[in-house]
């Protein structure tokens, strides 16, 4: 009889474990693609070790807007459809990007 506990026990424990580690892996973006909204850098996983870089991949116009933590506006960038790569500043995990428009917006290391 103790040793049923004890493996019902050790079932619980492993099933709770697993459920840790699935929302774990779930907040990982999937994607470098981002669609009209306020995003926080830091819940883009950018760096600001990095340079990167941001490209219209849609067929509608878009506008980036890029503001720190004082809310002061850092960057402006209108994004005609299918447009080439453009560098960004160097973005701050408590900066803010903002993208207007219908369009998709493509961020990559530079």
């Amino acid at each position: 009889m103790n040793n049923i506990k004890l493996y019902i026990i050790l079932f619980l424990v492993f099933i709770c474990s697993s459920f840790n580690i699935e929302v774990n892996a779930i907040t990982q973006p999937t994607s470098n693609i981002y669609k009209e909204g306020i995003y926080q850098a830091s819940d883009l996983y950018l760096s600001q070790d990095h340079l990167y870089s941001a490209q219209n991949v849609s067929t509608d116009d878009l506008i980036l807007q890029i503001y720190d933590e004082n809310k002061e506006i850092q960057q402006y960038m209108k994004l005609p459809p299918s447009s080439r790569k453009l560098t960004l500043i160097p973005v701050k995990p408590n900066y803010r990007l903002v993208i207007l428009g219908k369009g998709e917006l493509f961020i990559s290391i530079d």
